[in-house]
């Protein structure tokens, strides 16, 4: 029993010893160390995408849930700024990847494409559609003149909220899940 305990232990050890190799070893984990910050493209294989997508998402699900379970009173700063700051990673990935697919494509990044567009759409319907979020976004629109925010500010807010009531946030729950599996079957095709 002991043997099969320490066994256990081991494998566990070289999986997570493996994992970090992979994290360690992927360029969208790390800062850009290029001239002007740009894409390591020399470094980047396609089999850095799929992962970093699929973290990229996770993070900034866990950014979104912070932003909208915050328990102080909406604001500019806490939640249109913490909104338009979420998702780094996922960004960081996406501009690469979406370049790449677009201007150099082949088998193997439309395989990828395929793979994450519904990952993709479910992440943004779980932004869009959450009611907690919106109720946010919607609180700091509905109070803009108690902000006195600049130009760019305001034109940020009202694009944050444009895309939301855009996205859908605005319809009632039988009609979001029908946009979801909408969505989703779009990001099939």
């Amino acid at each position: 029993m002991k043997k099969n305990i320490f066994i256990l232990l081991a494998i566990a050890n070289l999986l997570a010893v493996e994992a970090q190799e992979k994290t360690d070893m992927n360029p969208f984990f790390k800062a850009y160390e290029t001239k002007f910050e740009v894409p390591p493209f020399h470094l980047i294989k396609n089999e850095h995408f799929l992962p970093a997508i699929k973290e990229g998402i996770e993070q900034q699900s866990n950014e979104i849930v912070a932003i909208a379970n915050n328990s102080a009173k909406p604001t500019f700063e806490n939640t249109i700024v913490a909104l338009e700051n979420s998702g780094e990673l996922i960004h960081k990935v996406n501009q690469v990847f979406g370049n790449l697919n677009g201007a150099n494509t082949n088998d193997e990044l439309q395989k990828i494409a395929r793979e994450t567009s519904p990952l993709l759409s479910a992440s943004n319907d779980n932004i869009y559609l959450n009611d907690q979020l919106f109720d946010r976004v919607k609180n700091v629109w509905e109070n803009r003149e108690s902000f006195s925010l600049n130009q760019e500010q305001a034109k940020l807010l009202e694009k944050t909220y444009k895309r939301f009531v855009r996205s859908g946030a605005n319809l009632s729950a039988s009609e979001k899940e029908k946009l979801r599996k909408l969505n989703s079957e779009i990001s099939l095709l």
